[in-house]
């Protein structure tokens, strides 16, 4: 059972990983020059990429704030370890 919740959480975090991390398509992103009677609905419809756009955009943002909280861990990582050196030195001065 344990060997099952493994893999089904191991694939879920290679899925959210490959969702998240995967390359943006650049022709999905330009909007067409449409001309013509359905023109405007070929337009939107260029604008919104595909029917998977939301999820691509939503997906990017969530990436986005992924990349931020990181580095902000990152920068309280690295003043935590300072803090901590700048009391070891100065316990270790005063043995």
């Amino acid at each position: 059972m344990r060997f099952i919740l493994g893999l089904l959480i191991g694939l879920g975090i290679g899925l959210a990983g490959a969702l998240l991390f995967a390359p943006s398509k650049g022709r999905l992103h330009q909007p067409e020059a449409s001309t013509g009677e359905g023109g405007e609905a070929r337009r939107v419809f260029s604008q919104n990429g595909d029917a998977a756009a939301g999820l691509r955009k939503a997906m990017e943002r969530l990436q986005k704030q992924v990349q931020e909280a990181w580095g902000e861990a990152r920068e309280a990582a690295k003043e935590a370890e300072d803090e901590m050196r700048a009391r070891y030195e100065k316990s270790r001065s005063r043995r």
